[in-house]
C-alpha cells in the first residue's frame, strides 16, 4: 500500500495474462500511514494505472512492527466508516467489505448500506453450518432447505474424489480437499472425536470415500441427519450512522499523479 504506481503495474501485467478480471484485497492503511486520504491515494492510483475496478476492503489498518498475523486480525480497531466512505467517493469503483463480519445478518446490513460485496473469513471457516447454511436463503432469496449434513456430505465425497490428483504430484491430497470441512460439526456431540479420527485417516486414507466412512463413525445421526435451522434473526443496522471521512479532494490528487 506504501507503493501505489508498484500495485498498479503489478495488477496491469496480471491483468493482461488473464482472462479473469482482476481485483485488489488491501488493508485501510499501514502503521502510522492510515488516514483516509492515504487510502483514497492508494485507491485513485491502482484504479486509474491499472484495469482495476474492485477492491476488497478488510477494515482495519496492518501493523508491521513484529506482532503476529492473529493479532493484527484482532489488534487494530475496526474503521468501517473509511469503507462506507469509499463507496461515497468512488461511485465507479465496486467494493467489498471485509473484516470482523460473523453473521449473515451483518451481511445483509452491509448490503444495505451499499456495499457491493461481503467477504465473511474465518467465521465461514470455524462454524461453516451455522455461518453458510442459511446464506442462500437469508441473503439471496431462495427457498428454505431441508438439506442435512449428511446429504451435503455426500454431495462432498463424489467432487472430492474427482479432484483428488488433478494436478499432478497429489494435489490435492486428500488432507487439502477435506480441510474446509473439519469444523462441519463445531459445538455437537462426537466433535472432538471427529477431528481426532480426521488426524489419523489423513494419514492412511486415499480417497475422501474412504476417509469419511472411517471417520463418520464418531458423529451420531442425530447430528447428521438433523436439517438446517430456521434462518437466523436479521442483526440490526449495524453500519447505520458511522460518521463518515470529509469527502475525498480527487482533483489534488489528478495533478500528483499528472
Amino acid at each position: 500500500m506504501l507503493n501505489p504506481k508498484f500495485v498498479a503495474e503489478a495488477m496491469s501485467v496480471i491483468a493482461v495474462n488473464s482472462d479473469a478480471p482482476v481485483s485488489v484485497k488491501c488493508r485501510i492503511g499501514v502503521d502510522d500511514h492510515d488516514s483516509y486520504d492515504e487510502l483514497c491515494d492508494f485507491i485513485y492510483t491502482v484504479s486509474s494505472y491499472s484495469p482495476t475496478k474492485h477492491f476488497i476492503i478488510h477494515s482495519r489498518k496492518a501493523l508491521l512492527n513484529g506482532i503476529s498475523p492473529a493479532d493484527n486480525r484482532r489488534i487494530p480497531p475496526l474503521r468501517y466508516e473509511y469503507f462506507f466512505a469509499l463507496l461515497r467517493d468512488f461511485p465507479d469503483l465496486r467494493f467489498t467489505i471485509n473484516g470482523g463480519i460473523n453473521y449473515i445478518g451483518e451481511v445483509n446490513s452491509a448490503l444495505r448500506e451499499g456495499a457491493h460485496g461481503v467477504m465473511v473469513g474465518r467465521a465461514a471457516y470455524n462454524n461453516p453450518w451455522y455461518t453458510l447454511g442459511n446464506v442462500d436463503t437469508a441473503v439471496y432469496g431462495a427457498s428454505p432447505s431441508s438439506i442435512t449434513r449428511r446429504q451435503v456430505l455426500e454431495k462432498f465425497q463424489v467432487y472430492g474424489d474427482s479432484v483428488l490428483g488433478k494436478y499432478g504430484d497429489g494435489r490435492p491430497s486428500v488432507r487439502e480437499v477435506v480441510m474446509p470441512l473439519l469444523h462441519l460439526f463445531h459445538s455437537e456431540p462426537g466433535n472432538g472425536l471427529w477431528k481426532r479420527k480426521a488426524d489419523s485417516a489423513f494419514r492412511n486414507c486415499t480417497t475422501i470415500k474412504s476417509f469419511l466412512e472411517e471417520t463418520l463413525v464418531a458423529i451420531p445421526d442425530s447430528v447428521l441427519d438433523s436439517p438446517l435451522v430456521g434462518v437466523p434473526p436479521d442483526h440490526e443496522d449495524c453500519f447505520a450512522n458511522l460518521q463518515l471521512p470529509p469527502p475525498y479532494k480527487e482533483t489534488e490528487q489528478e495533478v500528483l499523479y499528472a
